[in-house]
């Protein structure tokens, strides 16, 4: 599965910390893996945030089977 890129937020003040933090929880939601928080000089901290893998099908229905099913559902009364 591929995975999407880690986001690094760099040279955050200290005070903005928990602002971004919040901000990153909200869009990532579930997809969160982990966040990590290092000082980068002074009172200046880079924060790089990872979400778990994207979730793929593996290969998806052909359209014409699709199509061949739904006319023989027709056909033989099986309409949903």
């Amino acid at each position: 599965m591929p995975r999407r890129q880690t986001t690094v937020e760099r040279e955050v003040p200290l005070f903005l910390i928990p602002h971004m933090i919040m901000k990153r929880i909200k869009q990532h939601e579930e997809a969160m893996e982990r966040i990590i928080v290092r000082k980068a000089g002074r009172h200046y901290y880079n924060i790089s945030i990872r979400t778990k893998p994207v979730k793929r099908e593996l290969r998806p229905e052909p359209r014409e089977k699709i199509a061949i099913d739904r006319m023989f559902q027709k056909i033989s009364g099986r309409d949903p």
